[in-house]
C-alpha cells in the first residue's frame, strides 16, 4: 500500500470528462493505495473550474473523486517542517510556490509520493514524486 499526494495539476486531470487517471486513482485506491491532497490544492483547482464551461459538472466530478481522495489538514505540527523546507530552499537559492511548499511538507510528513508534472520539487532530494499524466502506475489496470 502506497501513499500518493496529488498537485494541482493531477486534480485537475482526474477531473476531466474523460480521465483515464480518475479511473486509475480509483482503481487503486479500491485495491488499497491511499490518496491525498490539500486544501491549498483544492482552491487553486477551484479557479481553474470557474474558468470551465461547465461548472457544476467539474465540481460534481470533483466530488466524486474526493470520495477515495482524502483532504489533508494543514494542522500545526505541519507548520514545523513547513518552516523546515522554505529554509533549505532559501539556502539553496530556490523559491516554490506557497502551495508546492505545503504539498512537499505533507509529502515528507506523511512518507507519501506526491503525483505531479512539476519539476520544481527536485530541489528537496527525498521528496518522490512520479508524473502519472505521463507515465501511468505499473499493474494499475488501466492502459
Amino acid at each position: 500500500m502506497s501513499r500518493y499526494l496529488l498537485d494541482t495539476n493531477h486534480c485537475s486531470a482526474a477531473i476531466r470528462r474523460v480521465s483515464p487517471l480518475r479511473d486509475c486513482l480509483l482503481h487503486l485506491a479500491g485495491r488499497g493505495d491511499r490518496f491525498a491532497t490539500c486544501a491549498s490544492v483544492l482552491c487553486e483547482l477551484e479557479a481553474g473550474i470557474q474558468q470551465v464551461a461547465d461548472v457544476l459538472a467539474a465540481r460534481r466530478r470533483l466530488r466524486h473523486v474526493l470520495q477515495r481522495v482524502r483532504v489533508w489538514p494543514i494542522d500545526f505540527p505541519l507548520t514545523t517542517v513547513f518552516g523546515t523546507i522554505y529554509l533549505e530552499l532559501r539556502r539553496a537559492g530556490r523559491i516554490l510556490s506557497h502551495v508546492d511548499m505545503l504539498l512537499a511538507a505533507l509529502a515528507r510528513d506523511r512518507d507519501a509520493i506526491i503525483l505531479t508534472t512539476d519539476r520544481d520539487f527536485d530541489a528537496l532530494p527525498d521528496i518522490r514524486t512520479e508524473n502519472w499524466l505521463i507515465v501511468p502506475p505499473t499493474g494499475s489496470g488501466t492502459p
